[in-house]
């Protein structure tokens, strides 16, 4: 029977972060799907799907900016840059940001995120005279160039309907046009309240009613780019196909003062000021979201999969960074580096990724002959210190070790497929016991032998059934201090969508003997499991197991299968959905919700933080996948629009004082401006003293946690101390180590 200790918390506020420095953000995303570039200050610039990034032909360095860096939105939507250098970008929420010739951003208008329009994705921008065109999926909206303030909307430009999308904005011979799926909509440039409907008027002629998805002013006339071909107008009101243009959709136009390029369905082709001919710049098949004239021998293509640089012949470039933003799983490893599982349904994309501080290694099925495709690694796992198990959905493991690479499957391991297809093997995570076994899930498989165990020291293979009739879907994988395996069902089974909660299993320590091993499944029939379905488990560093559901948190205090396992509800979680769980140098446990991440203390009784996209720099607040480098204070979270890491500075404490140091040394103690002094290098639950240079005690208290404790030179009774030199002595918890180091304070 196993009984249920709820935790009640007292308050749901939520208390101040356990993180005494500021914690640094970086966002890193795939920047492969451009939707429009821009030329600035020599520089190629790319709104794309995950922030914005400049190119340099001349040095072939690129430079990336996300939320991180000042983007309010992280998915850029539309691009354009005026005659001072700067560049004006549009967001898929409405948003619109100012940048320098550097990527600064400097100037945003959030009128249309803040507004109550459903759909506000920004289509297109264009500059004329002092005013910002926004195109937008209602409308257009007008911002002033000085000001960067909101001067007036335009959304019923066609008088027979209501808000409609704007394709584009162009000004010319004293009127505004508005290009449209239903048409081309005109109306006086100088009209008192172009609001009003009834002021505008529409040219479905020539087959604008169609659609009309782009126009530009060139060499003094008006360039229409419609569904069927490209038109002219050099009255505004006469219009004429363009002869010798390329026929069917044309998608984009981009004018400069020498050139008209037009992005058609059969390729890139550009028209010269003074010239009735085309040439033909690009026809290499792939459709182009635009382009953009860089000089008289280059120019630069956007696309759903990288930039195209074209010139005497066409190159295709990809920004450094992740090679997808939909990532299904995150660890690290013992050296710290990060690896991602893709999740890739696109044969062609990248299979899973790995960040070593500094620079993305994206790894496809032709770098690794054993992996047998790039789509489906649904989960990584690091374990037994630098290996890796790659899961995949239908094909197996695979263990990269060093330079050795394996590959398993139902050919040569004790993996099997599941009940309708004997060969597609699925694979969940990994973890490692204390003897060096590797265990893995292998979900629904169809003889129930959920867990697999290899031994790398003789290459042997055990399986272990879960008791269950029916398949089931267990994935995430914990192994606990007494030998326990915790396993959730985090995909049901094959009959239904019907889950099985939580699966234990011991071996007792002998994994060719079974006669004594113990099994349990824990459900909402016969525990207190909030949910069937369970996505994460972990064990943290006091051998407690956590378990994420799609009801909430909960947690295991003491695994120790002798004296029964008591389930209790972290009721500040209550009714969120699960996706991942971690914990940190200080056993904080991080929770990634579809609401964000929430920081729990280290026994779940209070939130130290919640982090979501309104205070932080999360992309999303769906975080489905996090991991915490425990070695050097960053935790990463996977989120639907990339991967964010977060720098916290809480490590893992040291195994000796050898590298204590204190800074900033000197100290500069002022009232006005409170001092923070880092004394690091520190051993698990070190306490700190500081003492005058005559030996006099003048303060005391014990280390925040991880291998850092927090000091603001002040005495026992809070005041500054006086200036001089002081002695800091470390000890641990014991008393059997200790070390000593001194520093500066200068009172002013």
């Amino acid at each position: 029977m196993i009984r249920r200790l709820s935790l009640f918390l007292l308050s749901m506020a939520v208390a101040c972060p356990a993180f005494s420095q500021i914690p640094t953000w970086k966002n890193y995303t795939c920047m492969y799907d451009i939707n429009g570039i821009a030329i600035s200050a020599g520089k190629v610039w790319a709104a794309t799907s995950g922030g914005v990034f400049s190119y340099n032909p001349a040095t072939g360095g690129y430079s990336e900016f996300t939320t991180t860096e000042g983007l309010s939105n992280i998915q850029a939507t539309a691009i354009c840059s005026d005659s001072s250098s700067r560049l004006i970008v549009g967001e898929a929420d409405g948003s619109i940001d100012e940048m320098d010739s550097t990527g600064a951003v400097f100037r945003s208008q959030p009128a249309i995120a803040n507004s109550t329009k459903i759909s506000k994705q920004v289509t297109a921008l264009s500059v004329a005279g002092d005013t910002i065109f926004a195109s937008t999926n209602f409308g257009v909206v007008l911002i002033s160039r000085k000001t960067f303030n909101v001067l007036d909307t335009y959304s019923h430009f066609d008088p027979a309907k209501g808000s409609i999308q704007s394709n584009g904005v162009a000004v010319f011979g004293g009127r505004i046009y508005v290009a449209s799926q239903f048409g081309l909509s005109y109306a006086p440039r100088t009209a008192i309240n172009l609001r009003a409907p009834d002021l505008w008027q529409i040219s479905d002629t020539l087959g604008f009613g169609a659609g009309v998805n782009d126009l530009k002013v060139f060499d003094g006339e008006m360039f229409v780019a419609t569904q069927s071909g490209l038109y002219y107008t050099s009255d505004g009101t006469t219009f004429q196909p363009v002869a010798g243009s390329p026929g069917g959709v044309i998608y984009t136009l981009t004018a400069t003062s020498t050139r008209l390029l037009v992005n058609a369905a059969s390729g890139l082709y550009a028209m010269s000021v003074g010239s009735n001919s085309f040439e033909t710049l690009y026809s290499g098949g792939t459709q182009l979201n635009g382009a953009a004239v860089f000089s008289d021998t280059l120019t630069f293509a956007a696309t759903a999969n990288g930039m195209i640089m074209i010139g005497s012949s066409a190159r295709n470039l990809f920004p450094p960074g992740p090679a997808t933003n939909t990532v299904s799983g995150l660890t690290v490893d013992a050296s710290g580096n990060l690896w991602c599982a893709a999740n890739n349904t696109n044969p062609d994309g990248v299979a899973f990724m790995e960040f070593n501080g500094t620079d993305w290694i994206n790894y496809y099925k032709s770098q690794i002959p054993q992996l047998k495709t790039n789509q489906n690694v649904k989960s990584i796992s690091s374990v037994c210190g630098n290996r890796i198990i790659l899961g995949t959905w239908g094909y197996g493991a695979l263990m990269l070790s060093g330079d050795t690479t394996k590959y398993f499957d139902n050919t040569n391991s004790s993996l099997v497929g599941e009940p309708n297809a004997a060969n597609f093997v699925l694979a969940g995570d990994a973890a490692c016991d204390q003897s060096g076994n590797i265990w893995m899930t292998n979900p629904l498989a169809y003889n129930g032998n959920v867990l697999d165990v290899y031994s790398p020291s003789d290459s042997t293979w055990y399986s272990f059934h879960d008791g269950l009739s029916e398949t089931s879907g267990f994935i995430p994988i914990a192994i606990d201090a007494y030998g326990g395996v915790w396993t959730g069902d985090a995909f049901g089974n094959i009959a239904s969508t019907a889950f099985n909660g939580l699966f234990y299993y011991n071996d007792n320590g002998t994994l060719s003997n079974t006669s004594d091993d113990q099994s349990y499944v824990f459900n909402t029939n016969n525990s207190s499991l909030l949910s069937n379905q369970v996505n994460s488990v972990i064990v943290d560093g006091d051998d407690q197991v956590w378990i994420g559901t799609a009801l909430g948190l909960e947690v295991i205090f003491d695994p120790d299968p002798t004296a029964g396992f008591y389930i209790s509800t972290i009721y500040s979680l209550y009714d969120q959905y699960i996706n991942d769980i971690d914990y940190d140098a200080l056993d904080q446990k991080w929770v990634a919700t579809n609401t964000g991440v929430y920081v729990i203390s280290k026994d779940g009784s209070s939130i130290v933080t919640i982090y979501n996209t309104l205070n932080g720099f999360l992309p999303s607040d769906k975080v489905v996948s996090i991991a915490c480098d425990r070695k050097d204070g960053i935790v990463y979270m996977a989120t639907e629009y990339g991967i964010t890491e977060l720098k916290t500075g809480v490590k893992q404490p040291l195994q000796n004082f050898s590298k204590l140091k204190v800074f900033p040394d000197p100290a500069i103690l002022s009232g006005s401006q409170p001092v923070q002094i880092h004394i690091v290098g520190l051993v698990a639950n070190s306490d700190i003293k500081i003492f005058s240079v005559d030996g006099r005690l003048v303060d005391q208290f014990q280390a925040q946690g991880g291998d850092v404790a927090y000091w603001n030179g002040t005495d026992f009774s809070g005041k500054y101390l006086p200036t001089g030199i002081y002695i800091v002595v470390a000890y641990s918890s014991d008393g059997s180590q200790s070390s000593v180091t001194k520093i500066a304070l200068i009172h002013k």
